[in-house]
């Protein structure tokens, strides 16, 4: 809601300034938030699953009945059947309990605001504020008739509602309302007050990331008001905290540039010097250089080159150094100038040049660590000019004259790819062996290995590929070794050594449990297709007994010695100002901001098992998916186990099933497996309803524009937008129509569906055509890495799925 209603503030009017932003209570003083234990406990009594089986409401259900209708149609985007009801509790008038009215006419005031019909929203919440004042939640609904009246550009009333917010409850989020009335104030051209609505905000709490954008809107407000000195104190408060390298040097580019702009030349570059000094990998560092070189400012030559070359300038980081070497003797030139030398001349097209510079290394540091690289880069500049065979031979020399060099290994594994990819899988097969035998506990001769396995597979010797999966097998640890295992049992069974094959699959099953190859492994070992089906589902538990267990486990697990329930938030929590703010955010609709608040937490916490249990069902328990699947997460990674050893009501946190009710509705349609569909949105969104990715992919199921369209004329979809697709409802609908589509052009194969829904069906019917079939097969076929993660992810999902709720014993 937060993005939809910002963005309707009047562009125009805010251009002007903000057009070079680099970034994309009369209650008391401590109010009660939504965050007591007592109120987690009627949410956790009353599970998901519970809340999916409630009957559809008629007009003749009880108020509250209709309420909880309308909350879970409003949970699934049925916005406007959300609406009908909440407007049906309104209309029965006395007959319905205030308390019952006032939460209908809210709901009815989220419903619209969500879905961006504001003069709605603004309607539905001065009857909330008009008829129930007493209410306790009245202060929301001023913060969220607030960001209607913002969407309405009714600037003056939107100020007004977020004064009474802040009157009502204060300590809160008055960042968030502070930086709100100043969007207003400057949507009216009233600048000064802006300014300093905008100030209060910097000044008032809120997370780091939040901060610092805001921050930095404040500084591009005053650059835009010609007010220099206050821009550079608003990115200075940012480098007081900021950490990350690449965004301090932005900001301190962005600082400095500020001056110059501003007429202060000694300060900007004076700055512009300390960016090029301290930031040399930087682009800020090439373009404070600029700026210092216009200025007439004499730079350093070797700190030219090498900020010339990480930019890309390689002609000039080639005049740099070679001025350098001219003005120094050679004991003071270091030999990582001659490094960077040879890299920029083999970059401009200068390969006899390249061998020269490194050759300078080799002969005058030998007994620098770059003495190694230097041989490697000379393999690497004949390779690159398309000399195969000199290539080789430089690596083949390496390996035997240099074999002490922590560069060997490297060497050898260089040569065995070139043969192996020069049409010699013979040669290279050998050279991997080598490499294997000379230094077995190294990641080039792991690869090495994988690669003569997978080489001799694809030319038919079987025998080899077996043996160097079992040598891979031995070495290697976690999937790569779950890999080995499971393809050292395959073979085994072509070849009929069913005593072989059952222990190198047992062993794959172990090595990675969570992963798709151990998944993998277990389907083959117990004679099960790929995504096979389970026969029953289970979608309800015994929370009570299955929580008593989950706790009975952590206090064992972690030592944990408080005495009664640990679910409950701790009082630590419940007094985190993150927690508090993120909270009060969630209940004003402030989705986004709200996230950012909840992630701060969620990294400080991620080694707290028992907080992020608590925070795994407090999250449930409001909504934030996303962020309780991350919590559960970080419990099963604090105890070092497998998602399936934990106990399953913690399990079922980290693989939830969220819409239940709306992803059974669509998989009946189409008889789809429901877990097949939930393992697609766990990996394409995480359960986020509003997720977002850069190709224009929206919802839970990520479904591109163009994709969007096509399946909007397929289901006659009435007045498709893309935006439909924040909806769940919505974007499971079209997932779901997507996915049985290309389970049905490729005949229930699941994986070549799986790739088609990720990278289309013309790359998936190719694969399917070089594999013959075979689902192993097919996943090596794939050939674009992100849909092989993506097909192997999913399968590794449904696996824990069908484990978790595909009944007793599947």
């Amino acid at each position: 809601m937060r993005r939809m209603t910002r963005q309707l503030l009047p562009i125009l009017a805010l251009l002007w300034l903000l057009s070079a932003c680099s970034l994309t209570q009369t209650t008391e003083q401590q109010p009660n938030i939504i965050i007591a234990p007592n109120e987690t406990q009627a949410a956790f009594e009353l599970s998901l699953t519970q809340l999916a089986l409630l009957p559809t409401p008629t007009a003749t259900l009880a108020p509250d009945a209709l309420l909880q209708s309308a909350d879970r149609k409003l949970l699934n985007g049925y916005y406007e059947a959300a609406v009908d009801q909440y407007q049906l509790v309104l209309a029965q008038g006395e007959y319905a309990p205030a308390d019952e009215r006032a939460t209908a006419a809210l709901g009815l005031g989220r419903s619209a605001l969500r879905e961006g019909l504001f003069e709605e929203a603004a309607n539905a919440l001065t009857i909330f504020v008009d008829q129930f004042p007493q209410d306790s939640r009245v202060a929301q609904a001023y913060f969220l008739r607030g960001d209607a009246f913002l969407g309405l550009s009714r600037w003056d009333n939107a100020i007004a509602d977020f004064n009474v917010y802040l009157a009502s409850r204060p300590g809160l989020i008055d960042s968030y309302a502070y930086e709100r009335i100043g969007d207003a104030q400057l949507a009216l051209g009233q600048f000064d007050q802006a300014v300093g609505s905008y100030q209060a905000s910097a000044s008032a709490d809120r997370g780091l990331v939040p901060q610092l954008i805001l921050r930095e809107k404040l500084a591009q407000l005053y650059i835009s008001a010609g007010q220099p000195a206050n821009a550079v104190a608003q990115y200075d408060a940012i480098l007081s905290v900021a950490r990350n390298a690449p965004y301090r040097a932005s900001i301190a580019y962005a600082a400095a540039q500020a001056l110059l702009d501003g007429g202060d030349f000694t300060s900007g570059l004076a700055r512009m010097q300390e960016i090029f000094e301290q930031y040399s990998d930087r682009p800020e560092a090439y373009q404070a250089m600029q700026a210092l070189l216009q200025n007439g400012i004499t730079v350093d030559p070797f700190q030219r080159g090498q900020v010339s070359y990480a930019y890309g300038d390689y002609t000039d980081a080639i005049e740099a150094y070679n001025t350098y070497s001219t003005q120094h003797p050679l004991t003071d030139i270091p030999p990582q100038m001659f490094m960077q030398l040879g890299r920029a001349y083999r970059e401009v097209g200068n390969p006899a040049a390249a061998i020269t510079a490194f050759q300078s290394v080799i002969d005058q540091y030998p007994t620098s660590t770059s003495f190694g690289d230097a041989l490697l880069e000379q393999g690497r500049t004949y390779f690159l000019s398309g000399d195969i065979p000199t290539a080789i031979d430089q690596y083949m020399r390496i390996a035997d004259t240099y074999d002490y060099l922590p560069q060997a290994a490297e060497a050898l594994w260089r040569a065995g790819y070139l043969y192996g990819t020069n049409d010699e899988p013979e040669l290279a097969a050998t050279i991997f062996e080598q490499l294997a035998d000379r230094y077995p506990d190294t990641e080039q001769a792991r690869d090495g290995l994988l690669l003569a396995a997978n080489a001799s597979m694809q030319t038919g010797n079987l025998g080899a590929a077996e043996r160097f999966y079992a040598a891979l097998a031995s070495t290697a640890t976690g999937d790569l070794q779950a890999e080995a295992y499971l393809n050292v049992g395959r073979l085994a069974l072509q070849r009929g050594d069913a005593g072989i094959a059952n222990q190198a699959l047992q062993q794959a099953a172990q090595a990675a449990p969570d992963s798709y190859f151990s998944a993998r492994a277990r389907d083959i070992r117990d004679s099960r297709a790929p995504f096979a089906r389970p026969t029953t589902y289970q979608f309800q538990f015994d929370d009570a007994a299955d929580v008593a267990q989950a706790e009975s486990w952590l206090r064992q697990m972690f030592g944990i010695e408080q005495e009664g329930s640990l679910w409950q938030l701790s009082p630590a929590l419940q007094a985190d100002a993150r927690l508090i703010r993120g909270t009060e955010l969630w209940g004003v609709a402030a989705y986004d901001e709200a996230r950012a608040e909840f992630d701060d937490l969620l990294n400080t916490t991620e080694d707290d098992a028992l907080a992020s249990y608590q925070l795994a069902i407090y999250w449930r328990q409001i909504g934030a998916y996303q962020a309780s699947i991350q919590a559960a997460a970080n419990i099963i990674d604090a105890a070092n186990i497998s998602t399936l050893e934990a106990p399953p009501y913690i399990a079922r946190m980290r693989y939830p099933v969220y819409y239940l009710d709306v992803v059974q509705t669509e998989a009946d349609k189409y008889d789809i497996d429901p877990l097949l569909l939930f393992a697609l949105i766990r990996h394409e969104s995480l359960f986020d309803a509003n997720a977002t990715a850069a190709a224009g992919e929206k919802g839970l199921t990520q479904v591109i524009p163009s994709t969007g369209e096509y399946i909007a004329q397929q289901l006659d979809w009435p007045g498709y937008q893309h935006s439909v697709l924040f909806r769940p409802y919505a974007s499971v609908a079209f997932g779901a129509y997507y996915l049985h589509e290309q389970l049905m052009r490729f005949d229930n194969n699941v994986p070549a569906s799986l790739g088609a829904y990720n990278a289309g069906p013309g790359n998936a019917a190719q694969w399917l055509a070089l594999s013959g079939g075979d689902p192993d097969l097919f996943i090596s076929s794939i050939t674009i890495s992100s849909t092989r993660t993506y097909v192997t992810r999913i399968y590794g999902y449904h696996a824990i799925y069908r484990a978790l709720y595909g009944g007793q014993g599947q």
